[in-house]
């Protein structure tokens, strides 16, 4: 195995505090020392995540390891949990993360902001998505919820799209999991920085793009017709792990049979993490991808089934990466020679 990383690095140090952007350093291996506090005051920040076999709560999870570096009180709300019964209005920044489901945000991330109380003031909004492929028709995915939470007094701010490993279709190679996941933790810091610092980062709409987004939104309704195609093979051991974790509480058993009912939502955290590849997914069975993927590992040995899939937007989206994480370090660098 070769761990060698392949972008530029941004470390975390927790032992010190600053009060500017010319606090932010540069290591002297290159790498970006991001432990700054960017903001003056501490700010509350909320953020309302889904994520159905975790790709999104290990974004949200570096979300919270820097904010919380940088002065900032954050909460964190699993959406499947139900409704946020607290005071938004104690909160500077409202954060919405999910996993694209059909160039849309699931079904339930949809209905937990109609939930979500209008605001007496403007709140600032971030808007954060994963999915397997760095395609620009992922980007109309938040507009539903983003015209749901403007209505509400919600002002979006900043929007971001990491690529990480399907959970259907096909399984990603280990070497490209590790690459998504590495230019992941190295983009959200910048991400963050540009929240804090108020800079304003929006993704672009194709053309027609709420029409487009209206039309796959079928997806919602075809995840409740194809769950009820699910079926569970012999090979089923009946440690009920799906039943356990199911978000929607869909999946029953009754005299030892398991019954799939009308509120799935096609989340794959059932198929995904069964352990012995007992679950079939109806219509879409032929694209299951089961066993949790291994992010750490590099393996330059490994053969990519799927090197051609999408080569041109995956070959832009990490060319984009790097040179962003290029140019934030060649800023800190810039600022810390003129503050010498």
């Amino acid at each position: 195995m070769n761990n060698k990383n392949t972008t530029s690095q941004i470390n975390y140090n927790s032992n010190s505090t600053h009060n500017n952007e010319n606090d932010f350093t540069s290591t002297k291996d290159g790498n970006v020392d991001t432990d700054a506090n960017q903001i003056g005051q501490p700010i509350n920040i909320l953020i309302c995540y889904f994520s159905g076999t975790n790709n999104t709560k290990k974004i949200v999870d570096l979300y919270v390891k820097y904010f919380k570096t940088n002065n900032c009180n954050i909460d964190i709300h699993n959406i499947e949990k139900g409704n946020f019964d607290g005071d938004l209005n104690q909160y500077n920044l409202l954060g919405i993360a999910y996993p694209i489901h059909a160039f849309n945000a699931p079904e339930i991330v949809v209905n937990f902001v109609k939930t979500i109380k209008k605001q007496s003031n403007k709140t600032p909004l971030f808007i954060i998505k994963t999915s397997g492929e760095p395609l620009a028709i992922n980007n109309i995915s938040s507009i539903k919820i983003r015209k749901i939470l403007k209505r509400k007094n919600f002002e979006l701010t900043n929007e971001y799209h990491y690529i990480m490993p399907y959970n259907i279709l096909f399984r990603h190679s280990d070497n490209m999991v590790y690459k998504m996941w590495n230019t992941a933790q190295n983009l959200v810091p910048i991400h963050c920085y540009e929240i804090l610092k108020n800079i304003n980062s929006k993704l672009k709409y194709i053309f027609a793009g709420s029409a487009v987004a209206w039309v796959f939104r079928i997806q919602h309704w075809g995840g409740h017709f194809n769950g009820k195609k699910y079926k569970v093979s012999d090979k089923c051991i009946k440690c009920q792990k799906c039943i356990n974790s199911c978000p929607t509480h869909n999946i029953t058993i009754k005299d030892g049979e398991f019954h799939f009912g009308n509120k799935c939502i096609m989340c794959m955290r059932c198929s995904f993490f069964c352990p012995s590849n007992a679950i079939k997914i109806g219509l879409f069975n032929n694209w299951k991808v089961n066993g949790e993927y291994n992010f750490d590992n590099f393996n330059i040995e490994e053969e990519d089934l799927h090197k051609n899939f999408c080569k041109k937007s995956y070959k832009k989206y990490f060319e984009k990466s790097e040179a962003k994480i290029k140019s934030f370090n060649e800023m800190l660098n810039s600022n810390k020679k003129d503050s010498n």
